[in-house]
């Protein structure tokens, strides 16, 4: 005998409404609109013939009905997605998308990834980029590489690079202007800026203990990355992790001019939604990953020794 159920996409949108009891968070997580969302309620308790949700002031509530009918439901999400993981992890082979923070893929991951290909050539690795909060209901990947101090919640992280800042630029930068040798002698040279990170000059100042370097002038630019290649050229000087350039540093493109590292608080995490531990591709992604940057991890520790 054929099963009558409520089409998936009600079921799904009032199992979202319920354990948020938010119509608008329901809507975010979906990628609906809060009007979708009522609309999708409607008709689902216009087909079941029972209200499910009333309105109290700015917040809906479960009815008595609807309070019966989510655990049932919920259960059946939850089972439908364990089976979905469980089917994922027996495949070893096929693509893996990653979501990036721009700068660190261009000017870290890409240059390493060759050695995972030649470990894993059956895992296809497809990488996008963006620098917003991840969000895996909206986000078509498998696992993200965002910076921060870990605890996103919902999420296993696992730090990957942790920050530490350095100021360096162009050795043709020094030709023609008074020696930089102080942090004092900072007020002579132009200093550059990630906006995303506006904070970075006036940490690095303030640990070295510097108060006569106006730590906001200079050029801003959009993105760490813009940011280096401007100190490529010669525009200025940028406080940024060593680990990020470390090509240019080796080559002599750029220089430190004042060799101090400043560790302060956050890191680079692989971060990807809890339950997906036991899918190959990701694991051997995320070993790989772990050997890679520990080795970058203990060559800045030696530089630093």
């Amino acid at each position: 005998m054929p099963r009558r159920l409520p089409p998936l996409n009600a079921l799904r949108v009032f199992e979202a409404a319920a354990r948020h009891l938010s119509f608008t968070r329901a809507a975010d997580e979906l990628n609906l609109t809060p009007s979708a969302i009522s609309h999708q309620i409607k008709g689902l308790e216009d087909l079941l013939g029972v209200k499910l949700f009333e309105r109290r002031q700015r917040k809906v509530m479960l009815t008595s009905a609807g309070g019966r009918y989510y655990p049932a439901l919920r259960q059946a999400f939850d089972q439908m997605n364990e089976a979905t993981e469980a089917l994922k992890a027996e495949d070893s082979s096929g693509s893996l998308t990653v979501n990036v923070l721009p700068t660190f893929a261009m000017r870290w991951l890409v240059p390493q990834l060759s050695t995972f290909q030649k470990r894993h050539p059956e895992i296809e690795v497809r990488m996008t980029t963006n620098v917003e909060a991840i969000d895996f209901n909206r986000v078509e990947a498998d696992a993200a590489i965002r910076y921060g101090v870990g605890g996103w919640k919902g999420l296993t992280a696992k730090l990957l690079l942790r920050e530490e800042i350095v100021p360096v630029c162009s050795p043709a930068l020094l030709e023609g202007r008074p020696k930089l040798k102080t942090p004092a002698d900072l007020v002579h040279y132009p200093l550059l800026h990630d906006v995303n990170r506006p904070d970075t000059w006036r940490q690095w100042l303030t640990a070295v203990g510097e108060t006569g370097v106006d730590p906001d002038r200079g050029l801003k630019l959009d993105t760490t990355n813009l940011a280096v290649q401007g100190a490529i050229q010669g525009l200025g000087i940028v406080p940024v992790n060593p680990n990020l350039v470390r090509p240019e540093l080796e080559a002599g493109t750029l220089i430190e001019p004042l060799d101090f590292h400043l560790a302060v608080k956050g890191g680079y995490y692989l971060v990807y939604p809890e339950g997906r531990e036991n899918r190959p591709r990701l694991k051997a992604f995320e070993t790989w990953l772990m050997e890679v940057t520990a080795k970058a991890e203990e060559r800045e520790r030696l530089h630093d020794s």
